[in-house]
């Protein structure tokens, strides 16, 4: 009995005197200036330049401070499809802050090139900073094609709703004596020098309004992704027929300061008699702006069957699969049938929180386990236990972790490369899909889906809870 009290009281002495040391090692760092480990958990690569195109170096920066580039090592992942690691650099950095102290940071430069426009998230970089080793995140970013080299385009919208969704490979449908009201917007071009159009046979042609793009004394270099408009028109078909769209000529200079013709997108337009009430839609059919693309870029449209998929049947068997007893409930298997039967390769599972409860509530038990049989001085029993403990306390930490992301099922619809209603990146995800929350931003959210990543509106999900 003396030998075992004599082996605990060395055990807790000697646990004081390592507490001692780690506290004495930690108020030396401190008070030298060293970064701490939270410190680098919460660092950022960030893009260097507002926007990144393709083909050129593109970079992500990152300031650490109190630790000089001697003692930072650092190593990059895989990197993405269509995508390559070019460098990476070390400077000194001196912090605003301590511009007269002696306490020098680092930034760290890393360069990559994009072959392919398109959204980017690159893995975390490994870092060792001093003595500690942590990952540090980049920042996810969208690669526009190369200004220098791309060609402006131009794009109509109209603003009859019936005519919204009109495309140069459909014909627009209208009566005699309808305004075919409409405006003519241009992307990646600094300034429009020449711009005219012949007038269309038995019809009325009005100049509404010209912007700021085809005046002489405007012109900037500065990039934007953004459509600008040119001018809107007014034009009133005053006989039945069959009418041309209206032939513009437009010259650009692009933002490679090359001058270049535009073809304007050309539809067939089929005036009927004139009719004593206007056709109008369903409310469920008009689409606000929908852009047609210049035809010597774009395919015909092919005609798809509409997907019918209720996602409001999708997630409510997300819940039941979220919430329903382990091992036992079918809801798993009733929800991938479901997904199947609707055209979807099925998700990912669920996280099941009354298993999550179970897991934590064992924890507990085998916690105070430990302190009990601690108390009762029967060591290697505590010991066992306090090892089963950390391992379940490591695995709930996990699976609250897997838990507590934000999921949701998508209504279908295609996803923007930033949050704005007229820049689609063209990438078209299916009704009942699901994806992962990242962020939020007002009416939009941006997620992630499988490896793309995008905005989308926020009443375009509905969230797994």
């Amino acid at each position: 009995m003396e030998k075992s009290s004599a082996r605990i009281r060395k055990f807790w002495i000697g646990l004081l005197i390592l507490l001692a040391q780690l506290s004495g090692v930690l108020c030396i760092q401190k008070a030298s200036g060293a970064a701490t480990w939270q410190y680098l958990q919460s660092l950022r690569f960030k893009k260097a330049e507002k926007y990144f195109f393709t083909a050129t170096d593109c970079s992500f920066s990152v300031n650490i401070e109190n630790i000089t580039p001697d003692k930072i090592t650092v190593a990059v992942n895989d990197v993405p499809q269509n995508s390559s690691f070019i460098s990476m650099r070390k400077e000194t950095y001196i912090p605003s802050s301590n511009a007269s102290s002696d306490q020098y940071g680092t930034k760290i430069i890393l360069t990559f090139r994009f072959n392919e426009p398109g959204a980017y998230q690159i893995k975390a970089v490994d870092v060792k900073a001093d003595i500690y080793y942590c990952r540090i995140p980049i920042e996810s970013v969208y690669v526009y094609e190369n200004p220098s080299i791309v060609h402006p385009r131009i794009f109509v919208t109209f603003e009859d709703q019936r005519y919204a969704s009109a495309t140069p490979s459909r014909s627009i449908d209208a009566s005699a004596g309808d305004h075919i009201r409409f405006t003519l917007f241009i992307r990646y071009a600094t300034q429009i020098v020449d711009f005219y159009w012949s007038i269309p046979e038995n019809s009325l042609f009005t100049e509404v309004e010209r912007f700021d793009i085809t005046r002489q004394s405007v012109n900037t270099t500065e990039f934007s992704p953004d459509s600008v408009p040119i001018a809107t028109f007014d034009w009133q078909p005053l006989k039945q027929g069959s009418y041309k769209f209206p032939d513009f000529t437009v010259t650009a200079i692009s933002f490679g300061g090359i001058r270049q013709s535009v073809a304007v997108p050309s539809y067939k337009v089929k005036v009927g008699p004139k009719a004593s009430k206007p056709a109008v839609k369903k409310e469920s059919e008009i689409f606000s702006y929908a852009f047609s693309e210049n035809p010597a870029q774009t395919t015909p449209e092919a005609e798809v069957a509409p997907i019918h998929v209720n996602t409001e049947e999708l997630l409510q068997l997300h819940k039941k699969e979220r919430y329903s007893v382990p091992f036992t409930s079918t809801a798993r298997k009733e929800r991938q049938e479901a997904e199947k039967k609707a055209g979807l390769n099925p998700s990912q599972n669920e996280p099941n929180i009354p298993l999550l409860i179970i897991i934590w509530v064992i924890f507990i038990v085998v916690l105070a386990g430990t302190v009990i049989f601690f108390l009762l001085h029967k060591i290697p029993a505590a010991a066992t236990c306090f090892v089963s403990a950390i391992i379940i306390l490591i695995s709930a930490v996990i699976y609250s972790r897997w838990a507590s992301t934000k999921t949701a099922v998508f209504k279908g619809g295609e996803i923007n490369s930033i949050p704005e209603d007229e820049n689609s990146s063209g990438v078209f995800v299916i009704p009942g899909t699901v994806i992962r929350i990242e962020r939020e931003s007002g009416r939009w959210v941006y997620i992630r889906c499988n490896d793309t990543y995008g905005w989308v509106r926020k009443d375009s999900l509905l969230e797994i809870r």
